[in-house]
């Protein structure tokens, strides 16, 4: 039985303040998708769930509006992303905002979803936390090793 030992898929947060001086301030953290084993012989995918958390501060009754994009990572392309190993070989997965494993999570370009949210602040900080549900699509022959993917998550507020 052949099994694949999955490097965590990677998150990079980065915050883009878009409002105006002395409004809110808000950050994002993120935790890897971390897939385990994979089994390539699996008749089921390997499914996973991360998660993306916001963060902001400001003075009571401030609105905040805000969108989260999630980037391609090393493929270039939402549909598959692919992790790879330290050769050429190359896992097909992908990241969602559903359980269903239905909208891709991207940057809102070609069939790819991004997550819009906003609140008012009922105190002096707030924090959301959002999950990211990710997918290895079964029965992939690739070889033995390390698999890892890096992408970059944007919160535009």
């Amino acid at each position: 039985m052949k099994r694949i030992s999955v490097g965590a898929v990677l998150l990079w947060a980065a915050a883009l303040n878009t409002a105006p001086v002395g409004a809110a301030e808000c950050s994002v953290q993120a935790s890897g998708v971390d897939f385990g084993v994979y089994d390539s012989f699996a008749p089921t995918p390997a499914d996973s769930v991360g998660t993306i958390a916001v963060y902001c501060s400001g003075f009571a009754g401030e609105t905040i509006a805000y969108r989260i994009r999630i980037g391609t990572g090393g493929s270039g392309v939402f549909a598959p992303r692919e992790m790879r190993d330290a050769t050429t070989w190359r896992l097909l997965y992908n990241l969602y905002m559903n359980a269903a494993r239905t909208l891709v999570w991207g940057d809102g370009t070609g069939s790819s979803r991004i997550v819009s949210d906003g609140f008012v602040l009922p105190s002096r900080g707030i924090a959301r936390t959002y999950p990211v549900y990710g997918r290895i699509s079964e029965r992939q022959n690739v070889a033995p090793g390390s698999y890892a993917d890096t992408l970059v998550i944007t919160l535009d507020y």
